[in-house]
């Protein structure tokens, strides 16, 4: 009986990129060739290519702890007439995660970057493999740091399509409004300083990863709500439009990431008393990202007022959008008998919704509001 070790070794590798990166994982140690042929980076990209979104997977950050949520959040209206959300338990690949106490977690290939409560120190954490780094700061971290996860891609075509991976920290002066920023990079684990600059503006949400940059929502006063972008490659930030204009500071804007080829935008004028929705989508970012552009035929309205369910007014915190049915799943605070609950739900056309999930979490705070992430997971080595 044929074996596959028997196969030539190019079928061999063939076979496996069309295996799970969980599954490959728990096969490293079969033999010495697939130890390293699960490390190889022209591999780790088929294996990204093969599968694509057939194995995502979703995080569920509340009450200050990750938890992974059982299949793929974008796939959940699909889910029957009742849908809902199971809860697996906290992850299980970090060591001595029942431990830690989450700030912040944010996404970027396959990676998570970790801001973790009473540690002067950041977590670069591979739920995949399990693989972590922690980060020392260059001189200290502060609470009101903002960070952020990015990558540069090989510039040879004859190098592997491998990514050095860099972490961005963000502060701003709030007197003399003066931004500072550092550069952490994974490869040679050190830090450097970028120069400083005014910054006459707010960034509003979480940052999102998409081709290894980062975006955020920010605003002025001067100019209202705006994307800022943080190039990793050429370590610059840049402002670039968004699909709506907005000179209402007390609106609501979040981010999200459509299966890492689209940036999507859910704006709320919370101020104005609507309690509208609206979410657009971009059309596919290339991986230069220059031609960022927004699809003028698209967008999810949803108007809270109408949803006989909803007794308060909502600011949704997180989102995942399924533009092909065009529903979205959200995340927000519902405040209930004086305590403060993770809510999630469907949202779609005609103003449809379904409540998958409800929990009571800790009192909220800017460092303790609830959100979710979906990702794939990779077989990407931390340096």
């Amino acid at each position: 009986m044929m074996m596959i070790s028997d196969l030539p070794h190019d079928l061999e590798s063939e076979i496996l990129s069309r295996v799970p990166a969980k599954s490959l994982w728990e096969l490293r140690a079969t033999c010495k060739r697939w130890y390293f042929l699960f490390r190889d980076p022209w591999f780790m990209e088929k294996n990204k290519i093969m599968l694509g979104e057939a194995v995502r997977e979703s995080m569920l950050v509340s009450n200050l702890r990750v938890s992974s949520i059982a299949g793929d959040l974008h796939g959940l209206h699909k889910n029957g007439v009742k849908p809902s959300i199971n809860l697996t338990g906290k992850l299980g690949s970090l060591k001595g995660s029942k431990d830690l106490i989450f700030y912040h977690l944010f996404h970027c290939d396959g990676l998570m970057l970790c801001s973790i409560k009473g540690r002067n120190s950041l977590l670069v954490w591979n739920p995949c493999t399990g693989q972590r780094v922690i980060i020392k700061p260059r001189t200290r971290y502060r609470r009101d740091d903002t960070y952020a996860l990015g990558y540069t891609r090989s510039s040879s075509s004859s190098s592997p399509p491998g990514h050095s991976y860099k972490i961005l920290r963000y502060w701003c002066y709030e007197n003399d409004f003066v931004v500072e920023c550092e550069i952490y990079e994974l490869c040679s684990g050190s830090w450097r300083v970028l120069d400083s600059f005014t910054g006459d503006y707010d960034l509003v949400c979480d940052g999102m990863s998409l081709k290894g940059n980062t975006y955020w929502v920010a605003v002025d006063k001067e100019t209202g709500f705006f994307l800022m972008k943080f190039d990793f490659t050429t370590e610059r930030f840049v402002r670039l439009p968004l699909p709506f204009q907005s000179l209402d500071l007390e609106d609501s804007a979040v981010l999200s990431v459509v299966k890492d080829e689209k940036l999507s935008v859910l704006h709320q004028a919370i101020h104005a008393g609507s309690d509208v929705m609206k979410i657009w989508v971009t059309n596919k970012v290339d991986d230069d990202d220059e031609g960022l552009s927004w699809r003028s035929d698209f967008v999810l309205t949803v108007e809270f007022f109408k949803i006989d369910d909803i007794q308060f007014v909502v600011t949704v915190l997180s989102f995942v959008l399924d533009e092909e049915n065009k529903v979205a799943v959200c995340c927000d605070i519902d405040p209930d008998d004086d305590d403060d609950k993770t809510r999630i739900y469907i949202v779609g056309e005609d103003n449809m919704y379904k409540q998958v999930y409800n929990d009571t979490v800790q009192k909220a705070s800017g460092f303790s509001l609830p959100r979710f992430l979906t990702y794939v997971p990779r077989l990407v080595q931390i340096n």
